[in-house]
């Protein structure tokens, strides 16, 4: 009988194992599964991040542009400052005592790029499930728009069907929105 006693308690011992390794594994694809789920949240954090950053770096450069037209407003002349002196007048007409210089060319505005403004209202409008905005409502928010017909700017959204519009309330009065799920 004493013999075995060292195999049942050998047996209990080997099956403690078992039942401890089984649990590590367990605990082990647990740990994995929710780490490939936090993998995928932070992957959608980054390209989230990583759109937000294409704007800012849009607004980056309309500030750049706003601060260089301001640069290259002239200041006006200091009320102290001295008269000019004048040169005496030709009696040639003005066109042969002086060389007419070249007409600057006028500036044309860069053209936006109204593909991510329209990714930008997507997503503002996404955020905003179910709640209406007009035309003056978007203007406010999204004032990159200054000077834009809303209408047609969101026309090709309405027709991919990504953005409704409600005109229960006349045409004039349109709303756009994306319907709750």
């Amino acid at each position: 009988m004493k013999a075995r006693k060292p195999v049942q308690a050998d047996n209990l011992a080997k099956d403690a194992i078992a039942t401890a390794l089984g649990a590590f594994e367990q605990i082990d694809a647990e740990a994995t599964r929710k780490k490939l789920a936090h993998r995928g949240v932070l992957e959608q954090a980054k390209a989230k991040a990583l759109e937000r950053i294409e704007e800012l770096q849009q607004q980056v450069g309309q500030l750049d542009e706003a601060l260089a037209a301001v640069d290259s407003i002239k200041q006006p002349p200091l009320k102290s400052a001295p008269p000019k002196p004048t040169q005496p007048k030709s009696s040639l007409p003005k066109s042969a005592s002086s060389p007419s210089a070249p007409a600057e060319p006028a500036r044309r505005k860069p053209r936006r790029n109204l593909g991510k403004i329209r990714k930008r209202i997507v997503r503002f409008l996404t955020e905003n499930k179910g709640k209406k905005f007009s035309a003056p409502e978007l203007l406010k928010e999204f004032p990159a728009l200054k000077g834009v017909q809303i209408s047609a700017f969101l026309k090709p959204l309405r027709e991919a069907g990504t953005i409704k519009d409600d005109v229960s309330e006349g045409i004039i009065k349109t709303k756009y929105f994306i319907a709750k799920t």
